[in-house]
């Protein structure tokens, strides 16, 4: 029989199938972020990295995620979770549910921050670690791949051999490997990776994907002691009604964020069809405009020729006249008036 928890502020009833979204900083904080959650921390870092059995990380401490500012005009910085493993090294992971046209340059700067901070007065460069930032988004990011996982450095643009080790940037994204799952072309029993990302994508617009939470429980159960811990630390929390109320106003601030996004979007849509009818209405304009010009043009030129062609005619006449011819004929050949020929 499954246990019932009633939400006395909202009087909603959920049972601890319902599960928080792992991808709400909150949550994620919580799950990873945790003293007394340094295996599931630990495990998830190695299956990220792809740390094999030589090189693997066996410990790794939470640092405070806050990045003050250094003077009045810097931009303070807070992480969803930053470790110093074992080896010394630095690792930053940032989740985003959302899209941002910038998330490469805000990627570098928190990079950035991070790296730097470590230097202190007196120091030798000798003691900068290696600073690895894995930015998890939920929506695609690199159109100009397929891969879910794509990993950047420093690297000489010819031959390709880093230049250092010491920086480190991991792109990861959810939806591009929720597609492929979907398609059985990503299998979570044979990769650690694999597991621990659909863990985080195993809630999406706040709807539990039961099938696939049923396999990686499966794949708990058949001796992941790491992620069984995790499924553990994620029922505890799914059951804690403030933190579920937290939840609850968490997914309320993406549902009105995303309608807000597209409320601009077609907002911004509308603007450039309005823009695009006013260019074509005034290229339209324009060459009317010019049309205008040139009939006006070539009426005057029609004018010039008639004029020309009267004044020719005219000197015509009068020489017809002097000639002895009779200005009634005259008159006649060229289609001139009496009054003309004589004035």
């Amino acid at each position: 029989m499954r246990q019932t928890v009633i939400l006395k502020e909202e009087k909603e009833v959920y049972s601890p199938r319902t599960y928080v979204d792992l991808k709400a900083d909150f949550a994620f904080k919580r799950m990873f972020g945790q003293p007394d959650g340094e295996a599931v921390l630990v495990a998830f870092l190695n299956a990220l990295l792809g740390e094999n059995t030589e090189s693997k990380i066996t410990s790794a401490s939470i640092l405070n995620t806050d990045l003050e500012r250094e003077h009045e005009a810097d931009k303070k910085a807070v992480l969803d979770l930053l470790a110093r493993t074992d080896r010394g090294d630095l690792a930053h992971v940032e989740i985003q549910v959302t899209g941002n046209p910038h998330l490469a340059k805000r990627q570098l700067y928190y990079w950035s921050r991070i790296y730097a901070k470590q230097m202190e007065k007196g120091r030798p460069y000798s003691d900068l670690r290696r600073t690895i930032s894995i930015l998890i988004s939920n929506v695609d990011v690199l159109p100009q791949t397929e891969r879910y996982h794509s990993l950047f450095g420093l690297y000489e643009k010819q031959e390709h051999f880093p230049l250092t080790d010491v920086i480190e940037l991991h792109v990861i994204e959810l939806q591009k490997l929720l597609r492929r799952a979907a398609k059985s072309e990503a299998d979570p029993w044979t990769e650690p990776e694999i597991r621990w990302l659909l863990l985080l994508g195993a809630v999406q617009g706040g709807e539990v994907q039961s099938k696939l939470l049923e396999e990686l429980e499966a794949i708990a159960m058949s001796g992941d002691t790491e992620l069984m811990e995790a499924f553990g630390r994620w029922e505890d929390m799914s059951r804690d009604p403030k933190v579920w109320a937290k939840y609850e106003m968490w997914h309320k601030a993406m549902m009105d964020d995303a309608a807000y996004k597209a409320e601009m979007e077609l907002l911004l849509a509308a603007q450039a069809r309005w823009k695009s009818e006013t260019e074509s209405l005034k290229s339209e304009t324009e060459s009317l405009k010019s049309e205008t010009e040139s009939l006006k043009s070539e009426t005057e030129n029609l004018k010039s020729e008639k004029e020309q062609m009267h004044a020719r005619l005219l000197e015509t006449g009068r020489t017809l006249l002097l000639n002895g011819m009779d200005a009634a004929e005259v008159a006649q050949l060229t289609g001139l008036s009496l009054d003309e020929l004589e004035a």
